[in-house]
């Protein structure tokens, strides 16, 4: 995985004069539980990072992958491997286009849809927070709804971010 910078307040600290705030900033919750054709899971989300990485104006920060049990998922699910990223998709993304985007990768990586709740999967990609956009449609909610209930976002966005506060929905 490429990320340059260790946490978020390095790269703002290193690139506000160059016109990077953290409202803009997008905050990613990477996660798998199923090898992929790429791989193995902690495989996958390697190179996952990869493809944020391409959809970012400044360096991704990523956090270091961590292996959870899985949550409310159907009996049997295999532990997830999960990592946070950090990343400014620029000025003329919206947050849908950029969901819309994190979609096409997961479906890139391989990733079926079957409508089963917390299945197992090769990739998912949470749009967690996209700067202050806040938003409530049946495509997109902003902040995530669930986000602050879920350790596997918490705790590896804190080795990044440690201030951040995940806003209110």
């Amino acid at each position: 995985m490429s990320s340059q910078l260790s946490t978020t307040a390095e790269l703002i600290a290193r690139h506000s004069g160059g016109g990077l705030s953290a409202e803009r900033l997008a905050i990613v919750s990477l996660g798998a539980n199923l090898p992929s054709r790429f791989g193995s899971p902690r495989a996958t989300l390697e190179q996952a990072a990869d493809k944020l990485t391409a959809l970012s104006v400044w360096p991704v920060v990523l956090s270091p992958i961590v292996q959870t049990a899985p949550i409310d998922c159907p009996p049997e699910s295999p532990e997830f491997f999960n990592a946070v990223a950090v990343l400014d998709p620029g000025k003329e993304t919206s947050p849908l286009q950029f969901l819309r985007t994190l979609q096409a990768i997961e479906t890139y990586f391989g990733r079926a849809r079957t409508g089963q709740i917390n299945e197992p999967r090769v990739l998912d990609l949470d749009l967690i927070c996209y700067g202050e956009h806040r938003c409530n449609s049946s495509e997109l909610t902003l902040p995530h709804p669930r986000a602050a209930q879920r350790d596997f976002v918490l705790k590896p966005l804190a080795v990044i971010w440690p201030s951040f506060e995940l806003p209110a929905s």
